[in-house]
């Protein structure tokens, strides 16, 4: 009974291994549907392999098992006394069941100097459950995106360089591999698509090697300067300098040979205000410090002390180039007053045009305390637009002008003879004679230091303070001129002389002109009005009459009975 039973159980085994390798071998329908399972167990019996031979190459004496099955089969020869009869049938591969794999020889010894070992063995009994080769899919709407057929995919290009990214939004494999895609449609294998020339991208679309910029070195702080000036008038002194643009000695070079040319009047006038007072000299005389550890404006200042009378020269440039922009300016206004002067003492059409109104005058007055007069001051040819004629808008001026375009057109180019006279209008004879005489007296001041000064200051500067003394006198003769003018246009006007104000003559004679030209303006519109009034009547009186004889169908006349 114990022996039947035995070998049921080694049948009852066998089918059941039978029955599992069938089981295998029939899922193999398509060869590539477990494809990457067998790959997998395959990579994980080398990786076994490789670690009991990397164990074995540092012990080689060490009793290595590779497999639960090898280890078995160890203990069952070393102890065959203990094993049963049943265990002796499972063992035993004559009596028909299935026999574990006995272990591989040892792998030989690497050679000296190798580091990399040889490839793993193959395993006796392991290979019985490999599969056959994969064959092509039987399926022809199969993409061969699931069971992997198809033929193997190419390398993937890979550029040797870094390369210029190409930004764009990067599909999920899941969205990719949908069969309705544009992606999946085309085998990645098919002879319709085109490679690209990897070599030329490479060449083209490469990041350009950027050289390693240098780090600056630490900066080293600054010793502190040594400074005899305050901070805000150190400040200023470092604003005048920064805008010649130039250092130092070259700014001090142009003080002591006079050059102009980029100091002038305004820069000058900072420059006196800046100068070094007592205190900062003597601190900087005293100074046994290097020039080069002190601050800009000592360092200017020590420049400048080394320049003779340098304050003297400074002014000396000042008070040139202020004589020169003063002289600019009061010349013109100056023969302007005198023109001016000149025109009303000889224009002629203003003669006859004031004998005109003395006679519309007396005329106008006869019989009355004012009347039958030989003369009236100038300030009366302001009133004339002040008379009205009765019901009308015309004035006194606008009729005496009227008679002028009719038998005088000479008198209405009297505007053009006070149009000097307009213009002098607004000038202060008195403010000129006042800025004139303030900036002689400085040049006489810096005239007499100029000659206590040394030999080379006069040579440098004489020249030039004479020149400006020279005009500054000219302009007060053009001055003492002015004054005789307006003493002839006093008596000529009968004003007097004294009381007689050249500002107030011009500002009414300009008042005068303007009031001249306006009325000439009004009757020469007044005209062009009448014209149309009088062209509109004779229209409507033609058209009158046509109507009339229209009606009637022959004209009306009138019978002088």
């Amino acid at each position: 009974m114990a022996e039947q039973q035995g070998e049921k159980n080694n049948q009852s085994r066998k089918m059941g291994l039978g029955q599992d390798t069938e089981d295998l071998l029939s899922n193999m329908q398509c060869p590539n549907h477990h494809k990457a399972a067998s790959r997998r167990s395959v990579q994980k019996v080398n990786k076994c392999i490789q670690a009991d031979m990397d164990l074995e190459e540092g012990n080689p004496s060490a009793d290595l098992s590779l497999s639960p099955t090898s280890s078995l089969s160890r203990k069952l020869q070393q102890s065959p006394g203990n094993v049963s009869p049943s265990q002796q049938s499972v063992s035993s591969p004559s009596q028909g069941q299935f026999a574990m794999p006995a272990l591989p020889p040892a792998p030989p010894p690497l050679p000296p100097g190798c580091k990399v070992p040889p490839p793993p063995l193959p395993m006796p009994g392991i290979n019985v459950l490999s599969l056959p080769p994969a064959q092509p899919c039987s399926n022809p709407q199969c993409k061969h995106l699931t069971c992997g057929c198809g033929e193997q995919p190419q390398p993937k290009k890979m550029p040797t360089l870094r390369m210029k990214l190409f930004h764009w939004q990067k599909l999920p494999s899941d969205v990719v591999r949908q069969s309705h895609s544009m992606w999946a449609v085309m085998p990645s294998s098919s002879k319709d698509l085109v490679e690209p020339d990897y070599a030329s991208l490479e060449l083209l679309f490469c990041v350009p090697p950027t050289t390693p910029k240098e780090k600056p070195g630490p900066k080293m702080k600054k010793s502190k300067e040594i400074t005899f000036v305050g901070p805000k008038k150190s400040l200023l002194l470092s604003i005048f300098l920064k805008q010649f643009k130039c250092s130092n000695e070259e700014i001090v070079a142009m003080i002591q040979k006079g050059d102009r040319s980029k100091l002038d009047a305004e820069r000058l006038k900072q420059l006196l205000k800046l100068l070094p007072d007592d205190h900062e000299i003597n601190g900087l005389k005293s100074c046994k410090e290097e020039k080069s550890e002190l601050a800009d404006a000592d360092q200017f200042y020590l420049h400048l002390l080394e320049v003779p009378s340098y304050q003297l020269r400074i002014e000396c440039m000042l008070i040139c180039e202020e004589t020169k922009i003063l002289l600019e300016c009061l010349w013109p206004k100056a023969q302007a007053i005198r023109t001016a002067c000149e025109m009303l003492l000889t224009s002629h059409r203003l003669l006859v045009f004031c004998q005109l109104i003395l006679k519309v005058g007396n005329f106008l007055n006869y019989g009355h305390h004012t009347g039958d007069a030989g003369g009236f001051k100038i300030s009366a040819l302001l009133r004339l637009t002040e008379t009205k004629a009765n019901q009308s808008h015309i004035t006194l001026l606008h009729h005496i002008l009227e008679e002028i375009e009719k038998n005088h057109t000479d008198l209405l180019q009297l505007p053009r003879d006070l149009d000097f006279v307009s213009k002098a209008a607004g000038i202060r004879l008195d403010v000129l004679r006042a800025e004139a005489s303030a900036n002689l007296k400085k040049l006489l001041e810096i005239e007499k230091r100029l000659f206590l000064s040394t030999d080379d200051l006069k040579i440098q500067h004489a020249k030039s303070v004479q020149g400006s003394l020279d005009a500054s006198k000219d302009l007060q003769k053009e001055f003492a001129t002015i004054e005789k003018k307006k003493e002839e246009l006093a008596d000529y006007l009968c004003e007097d002389r004294k009381k007689l104000s050249l500002e107030d003559v011009f500002n009414t004679m300009k008042t005068f002109r303007e009031l001249f030209l306006k009325a000439l303006q009004e009757n020469e519109e007044r005209k062009k009005q009448g014209a149309k009034t009088e062209k509109r009547k004779k229209q409507l009186k033609g058209e009158d009459a046509k109507r009339l004889k229209g009606e009637y169908g022959k004209s009306i006349t009138f019978n002088k009975n």
